[in-house]
């Protein structure tokens, strides 16, 4: 017997009602539930709706649906991750290295026309501040698309949070890293280099996080729910 269309309804509710807040996640939930309740069904038609959901649910265990997002979550971090490195390597094979190489001899000439190690903090600090405002405005844009349209993404909470962790570490990274070199047995003059090669590297990695990934992911989740797609911001 297959379920109806207020059943289906009902069984995203139960989903949220148990803490899953996320529409990607419910929707396997879901589905796992509906295919349950449909062969369990089958054997006791006798039985109600709730009674077969409660039955299903109890499959579970003690956690109920932490347990499924605890382990989804770990997935989509990984995946997320292997996503990261694998356009990372991209910046550092033809054509892109020809991009990555300027941006260090960019960053460099600004260094040399200036000629003070203050500028190169002050760089550094203008660039997270306004990767930190950008996020805040994703973060933002992403909390008005779920008021709109009722529904979360797992994906998309584990992308801004993995960015703003980046974001509160890697400023006291970079500047550290080059006072390292300054302060060490290197000649200054390629302690400032590696300083700039750093900051080269690292503004790759925010701005494949703050910008590629997001437009993989959204390609991605669209393709697996058409909601996605009429909801992107």
């Amino acid at each position: 017997m297959k379920l109806s269309t207020q059943q289906i309804e009902k069984l995203y509710a139960f989903s949220r009602q148990h803490l899953v807040e996320w529409y990607d996640l419910q929707s396997e939930l879901v589905d796992h539930l509906a295919n349950g309740i449909e062969q369990e069904w089958e054997q006791n038609s006798n039985c109600t709706f709730d009674e077969i959901l409660n039955k299903e649910f109890k499959k579970f265990g003690v956690f109920g649906f932490m347990d499924v997002v605890e382990e989804r979550q770990k997935f989509l971090a990984k995946k997320y991750t292997r996503l990261i490195w694998s356009y990372y390597r991209e910046f550092f094979g033809l054509p892109r290295i020809i991009l990555t190489v300027t941006l260090v001899l960019g960053v460099h000439t600004i260094n040399h026309l200036f000629s003070n190690r203050d500028v190169f903090s002050a760089i550094v600090v203008s660039f997270f501040l306004i990767s930190i405002v950008f996020t805040f405005k994703k973060r933002y844009d992403f909390k008005q698309k779920a008021k709109q349209t009722g529904k979360k993404w797992l994906f998309e909470d584990i992308m801004l949070n993995r960015v703003s962790l980046m974001l509160f570490f890697l400023p006291s990274f970079v500047i550290n890293f080059f006072n390292t070199f300054q302060d060490s047995f290197v000649p200054s003059g390629w302690s400032l280099i590696l300083g700039e090669i750093a900051f080269v590297l690292v503004v790759l990695l925010v701005f494949i996080q703050l910008i590629v990934i997001p437009k993989r992911v959204a390609t991605e989740l669209a393709k697996t729910y058409p909601e996605y797609s009429l909801a992107k911001t």
